[in-house]
């Protein structure tokens, strides 16, 4: 979301990697999203990285146990 105001009110791609702290490939990506879809489109990632193999009850038995 960040990313995404910062695109609307005109800041380029070099202003977001040293503001968020990212890498300019993710910037450069988040742009092309943010032209396409508008700001709404960055906001729309979802979660990155592996789903979790265990569900919260699993989860929760396996700290109840240790």
């Amino acid at each position: 979301m960040a990313a995404a105001g910062m695109l609307a009110r005109g800041k380029r791609q070099a202003d977001v990697v040293d503001k968020l702290g990212v890498t300019a490939q993710t910037a450069s990506r988040w742009h092309r999203t943010f032209v396409a879809e508008g700001k709404k489109g960055p906001a729309g990632a979802g979660r990155a990285g592996r789903l979790p193999k265990l569900s919260d009850e699993q989860l929760a038995q396996v700290e109840q146990d240790c």
